[in-house]
């Protein structure tokens, strides 16, 4: 009747247990790694299949859920102890999920895992073989509630599920372009454009993910200075080799033109736009760059030239910004901007400024209300 009952308790730990881990695992691919996932997926498919992050993580959590049950067989563990059946498989997960810029540049380091593995192979396999020989025996007939034994393996698969997060790759900065590039693929661009948009983080790779993103869809000069801009033209500039989802070539492919060995971010730009056969595109990205490098009187001239028979209130929101920023600093007055929006935004940005003597009290309190404007980055950006 005792053995009757510990089978059928161990049962019930190892279904709590299996149920825990695949849902876990299940979410932890399906949704917290899916978009790194994704990107493994497009490089090793080359755009052969299309990737549906639900069926992967259901493959995945699968096949990890089967070799546990499969290596318990072997080592046995039982009782409150269940729950390290399932070791391998939470560092399988985490070795999977690992995924970084070396997907582009190569050269990955595979000692962190091969340590990893190897202590984790040697514990494992020591441990069992104690736990079944000698620690097993002891305790099979030492009577234990079964909420005590549920709340043990808790708190083992517990311990894992941080384990695995610690060890698969977290940087935030790769996984927002990674998931920018998941929402851009599948036609998502606003969802896209949202991902970081709050944060004073960004790196030169998602900056200039971003300027791809906002180029494409004829958004550059209308919301460039939303986000965090640290880097000046550069910021826009692809890296010259991939070292992440952005390709360069696509951002050539939009401008028609490849940058000269030795040709900085705003030589390249300018000999883009002033191509004979110069797309749109390449017009906004030198317009971009100049407004971040603070040449106005360029960016004046040049903005005449591209826009020659639009009218003032018709130009995107940052190129009347830095107009009007323009005009004010040189002491001209443009009727046009008369009594616009431009105009009132321009005279509270002036007040609120006047309002705080410190310069760092005065900058954050001005990003608060005006820091998605051309005026914030013209006059406290980096």
């Amino acid at each position: 009747m005792r053995n009757k009952e510990e089978i059928r308790l161990q049962r019930v730990v190892a279904l709590f247990c299996t149920a825990l881990f695949a849902l876990f695992a299940f979410f932890f691919t399906a949704r917290y790694q899916a978009s790194l996932l994704e990107l493994l997926y497009d490089r090793i498919a080359t755009g052969k299949l299309e990737f549906n992050r639900y069926v992967v993580a259901t493959i995945i959590t699968a096949v990890l859920v089967m070799l546990a049950l499969w290596l318990n067989k072997f080592s046995k563990f039982k009782r409150e102890w269940t729950a390290l059946s399932f070791l391998p498989s939470f560092l399988i997960l985490s070795f999977i999920t690992d995924i970084d810029r070396s997907l582009y540049t190569g050269g990955y380091s595979y000692v962190k895992w091969i340590v990893a593995f190897a202590v984790a192979a040697v514990m494992y396999f020591l441990f069992s073989f104690v736990m079944s020989r000698m620690l097993f025996a002891k305790i099979k007939n030492v009577a234990m509630s079964a909420n005590r034994i549920l709340w043990r393996n808790l708190v083992l698969l517990v311990l894992m599920f941080l384990l695995a997060g610690t060890l698969s790759n977290g940087e935030e900065g790769f996984k927002r372009e990674a998931l920018m590039y998941s929402l851009q693929k599948r036609g998502e661009t606003e969802k896209a454009l949202e991902i970081g948009r709050l944060s004073n983080v960004a790196s030169k790779t998602l900056t200039a993910q971003r300027a791809s993103l906002l180029a494409a869809c004829g958004k550059l000069g209308e919301r460039l200075f939303e986000y965090p801009q640290y880097y000046g033209a550069a910021g826009i500039m692809p890296a010259e080799k991939q070292i992440s989802p952005l390709a360069p070539e696509s951002v050539y492919s939009l401008l028609c033109a490849v940058p000269l060995p030795g040709e900085n971010a705003l030589e390249f730009f300018k000999r883009a736009a002033e191509a004979s056969d110069a797309p749109q595109e390449a017009k906004e990205y030198y317009l971009s760059a100049l407004l971040l490098e603070r040449r106005l009187s360029d960016f004046v001239e040049c903005v005449a030239m591209s826009y020659p028979d639009v009218p003032l209130q018709e130009l995107p929101k940052h190129y009347r910004e830095a107009l009007y920023l323009y005009y004010n600093i040189n002491g001209d007055s443009v009727e046009e901007y008369a009594g616009s929006d431009i105009a009132e935004e321009y005279a509270a940005f002036k007040e609120l400024e006047a309002e705080h003597a410190d310069p760092f009290v005065r900058s954050n309190y001005l990003r608060r209300r005006f820091g998605r404007t051309y005026w914030w980055y013209f006059v406290y950006g980096i």
